[in-house]
């Protein structure tokens, strides 16, 4: 029986790296669960093991904001998909730490205060709580266990590097999978076993569904063919 390969991917550092990669809004990143876990089993295969599944750590949205359904809807997606399993933090809204410089700018200017912070469209930034805990706990879990002693790890956080220390310790192979040009930190990158830099070619198929990309293939074979003939035509 071919040892398994766990995939572990942070779904917050992939699509943020996914937008400065391709340098689309974050809001219109969408990883397409297929083309994933798509990529985990060619690469689980290359390496002559199998896969056993991959994780997606995200940070939900809590109830009552403005983006938990559209999110809930992606992530009920994901989860459908064979070979993928949920592992969800929560996402924190972070508190608007500018008022006293932009009161003083105001006053400067000759701006009333209130009237401006009227007109002012202040929209709710969060970060993610929990996700760097699960995957470090994860990680651990899935070792200790036994149930692999491979670990492709999409994720760039300083944080997760003891973690990654300690799982090699244990014996355990870390490869750190990750976008061109994404933040990942210099003490994580160097501890890993092996690294793999996903190209925007992949990085547009993971956000892309198949089917649009067989349309978009018949209608460019259909093109070339017509361009063809009308070439020959000519030609006759």
């Amino acid at each position: 029986m071919k040892p398994s390969v766990v995939g572990m991917v942070d779904a917050g550092f992939l699509t943020r790296s996914i937008s400065g990669a391709l340098q689309i809004p974050v809001g219109e990143v969408h990883v397409e669960g297929e083309e994933l876990t798509s990529w985990f089993l060619v690469a689980a295969n290359r390496m002559n093991n199998s896969l056993l599944r991959c994780y997606w750590y995200d940070g939900q949205y809590p109830e009552g904001a403005a983006l938990r359904s559209r999110q809930r809807a992606e992530l009920d997606k994901l989860e459908e998909c064979a070979g993928i399993q949920l592992r969800l933090g929560h996402l924190q809204s972070l508190p608007f730490e500018h008022k006293e410089q932009l009161r003083a700018a105001a006053s400067t200017a000759g701006i009333d205060y209130s009237n401006l912070m009227k007109h002012f469209n202040l929209e709710t930034r969060y970060t993610q709580k929990g996700v760097d805990t699960l995957i470090v706990l994860d990680m651990l879990r899935f070792v200790q266990q036994g149930m692999t002693k491979r670990i492709v790890l999409v994720a760039g956080d300083r944080d997760l590097a003891e973690a990654v220390r300690e799982i090699q310790n244990l014996g355990a192979t870390i490869i750190l999978a990750y976008p061109q040009g994404a933040p990942v930190a210099k003490e994580l990158g160097n501890l890993a076993d092996e690294k793999v830099v996903w190209s925007e070619d992949l990085l547009r198929r993971l956000i892309s569904k198949r089917g649009d990309r067989i349309v978009d293939l018949i209608d460019k074979v259909r093109s070339e063919t017509e361009l063809l003939t009308a070439a020959n035509e000519a030609r006759d």
